[in-house]
């Protein structure tokens, strides 16, 4: 396995030119940071698996720490820092690694121990060694909160209300919605991101299972098999929006709607740590680092964050110096782990963490936050019924309705950027994975565009209950071919969101995934008035397009239409990323 495979999250649409600049910034650091340690061949270089949401702050301590020419048993130490998203590192450590792999971790900082105890668990499961130190040390800290949209928690409060897992599911099933607030904003709408990746996804998830059973103890195997607890935590999924394989994909979505005025209209609340509401009120959505760089530009509309009345966990960030580091590489680690506990952790509080003791860093102030350590800390289930917890959400998470379009125009039979098949193929592995994500219950239907044909598409399979079916669709996506039909990409887009919506399902996530080469040979269908299409829809009727580039020089339109919708826009052309990552982003949407 390469390290492009480890890398965390896509690329995500920019809401401001200068965060987009800041990122190639940071990515340009980053390799410089891989250069010293590379350039440095007899140096000891420590390589450091770091969570999303610290990672560049992380990068930038590191070389500085560098700087100081740290050594260890007379040998200089380069410090490597790679961004790796928590489910991301526990599912590749869930395996042997060859001692002489150079992307082989000998430090994993994930968010929380929730992945130590996850890791543990599998490995066992597999019969594999223990990587896992007796003890390791947990440096900062952040607690899962319910963000919510500043005038919507005002109502909120106005209200008396206490907020919490049992609050969110009654007025998720309240078909009156934000008017029993006497508000004009529509049904409640909660985001949530993908338990299988995201931390505050997992946390969430346990935490509504705590809530549904009543306790703040921890979770026996009776309380999570209980029928009243399932039915409690499938009522809390069904009120989400979509779901994603990343934090940021969220906000980056609530940024660019409060940027056209609708932050309202998308999410009513999402269930992120407080890190991600600092980072989000000071205009900093993804979590880059901002010291100089960042604009510090506020949006319209803040988040405030509601930590549950049921009790919450604590993303702890354990720096875990794992077992199959030699002595050297672990006194490296250690000394670097000092470094991190020095002055080094005032600028973790500066940028909205807490430490170790809880207390609240200057930036979390008393209008969006209680500096207060929470009231009530959940304690974590035992290892194998967190991984139970974990498993179930697959059978408890809301359905998707969904249509998959992919271009077999000519173009894509071209070789995708340095692999050896074409992209085509590559769609249709895509394709495929997806359909093996999905659940016998999920609705998923099949287009292809580019066609032959007085339409701009072709149905392959209508949209219905995959069912027992997954083996034919998979056949029918395995023996697409390419055609000399005119690209209509924009009229596919518009069919297909036409073709969804006139078959909505309120219960379930409707959307349309994309896979093509994002060119569009002069159809009927102006792009700007689709653009505005996506972006006038009803926000308890929505219709999301997802979307999935093969090429880096015609991705910008895909990239806005997603934007528009809202969706996500997922870049294939990029080398570091595996078709199989991306597809599984994709579907961690759904």
């Amino acid at each position: 396995m390469t390290l492009a495979r480890l890398l965390g999250p896509t690329d995500r649409p920019g809401p401001r030119t200068n965060l987009r600049a800041l990122a190639i910034t940071a990515a340009f650091a980053f390799v410089a940071v891989s250069l010293i340690g590379y350039g440095n061949s007899g140096c000891v270089s420590l390589v450091v698996w770091s969570s999303n949401e610290k990672s560049q702050l992380l990068q930038d301590i590191a070389e500085k720490y560098n700087d100081t020419d740290p050594t260890v048993d007379r040998r200089c130490v380069r410090v490597q820092v790679s961004t790796v998203a928590s489910g991301d590192g526990e599912a590749a450590l869930t395996r042997d690694w060859s001692p002489g792999d150079a992307t082989r971790p000998d430090v994993w900082w994930p968010a929380a121990t929730t992945w130590v105890l996850l890791l543990k668990e599998h490995r066992a499961e597999r019969r594999l060694s223990d990587i896992i130190p007796a003890v390791y040390q947990k440096l900062i800290q952040s607690p899962l909160v319910i963000a919510m949209p500043e005038h919507m928690a005002d109502a909120v409060k106005s209200s008396g209300e206490v907020v919490g897992w049992t609050w969110l599911l009654k007025f998720a099933q309240d078909p009156q919605g934000w008017s029993r607030y006497e508000k004009p904003w529509g049904h409640f709408r909660l985001g949530k991101t993908n338990p299988m990746i995201s931390t505050s996804g997992l946390h969430a998830l346990i935490g509504t299972y705590n809530a549904a059973a009543g306790t703040t103890g921890q979770l026996t195997p009776e309380d999570v098999r209980r029928d009243d607890v399932r039915a409690f935590v499938r009522g809390v999924e069904r009120s989400v929006v979509h779901y994603g394989e990343s934090v940021a994909r969220f906000l980056d979505n609530l940024w660019n709607a409060d940027d056209s005025g609708d932050a309202l209209g998308y999410v009513s609340a999402v269930a992120v740590e407080e890190k991600h509401v600092f980072d989000y009120n000071r205009g900093n959505p993804e979590s880059l680092l901002c010291d100089p760089l960042c604009p510090q530009v506020a949006p319209q509309e803040k988040l405030v964050a509601f930590y549950p009345s049921e009790g919450t966990l604590i993303a702890d960030h354990p720096y875990v110096i794992l077992n199959w580091v030699d002595s050297v590489h672990r006194q490296a680690a250690a000394d670097f782990q000092r470094h991190l506990e020095s002055d080094a952790i005032q600028r973790f509080q500066e940028e909205g963490f807490r430490d170790q003791n809880l207390s609240a860093g200057p930036g979390l102030s008393t209008k969006y936050f209680d500096r207060q350590p929470p009231r009530t800390r959940l304690l974590l289930p035992d290892p194998p019924l967190l991984a139970e917890i974990q498993a179930s959400w697959s059978s408890l998470r809301k359905r998707a309705h969904v249509l998959i379009a992919i271009d077999v125009g000519r173009s894509m039979t071209t070789l995708a950027q340095e692999q050896s098949v074409t992209k085509l193929e590559l769609a249709k592995r895509a394709a495929s994975d997806a359909v093996g994500r999905l659940e016998p219950d999920d609705e998923v239907g099949l287009w292809t565009f580019s066609t032959n044909g007085d339409k701009p598409y072709r149905e392959v399979l209508p949209i219905g209950p995959l069912g027992t079916g997954k083996s034919e669709l998979a056949r029918r996506i395995e023996t697409l071919e390419a055609e000399d039909g005119t690209r209509q990409l924009f009229a596919t887009v518009l069919a297909g969101f036409d073709h969804v919506r006139s078959r909505l399902a309120p219960d379930r996530i409707n959307a349309v995934v994309v896979l093509g080469n994002g060119v569009d040979e002069g159809t009927q269908v102006n792009f700007y008035d689709l653009q505005s299409t996506l972006r006038r829809q009803s926000n308890d009727q929505r219709v999301r397009v997802f979307t999935l580039s093969y090429s880096a020089a015609s991705s910008s339109q895909l990239r806005q239409l997603s934007e528009a919708s809202p969706g996500a826009f997922y870049n294939a052309a990029d080398p570091t990323k595996t078709i199989a990552k991306l597809m599984r982003d994709v579907i961690s949407n759904f």
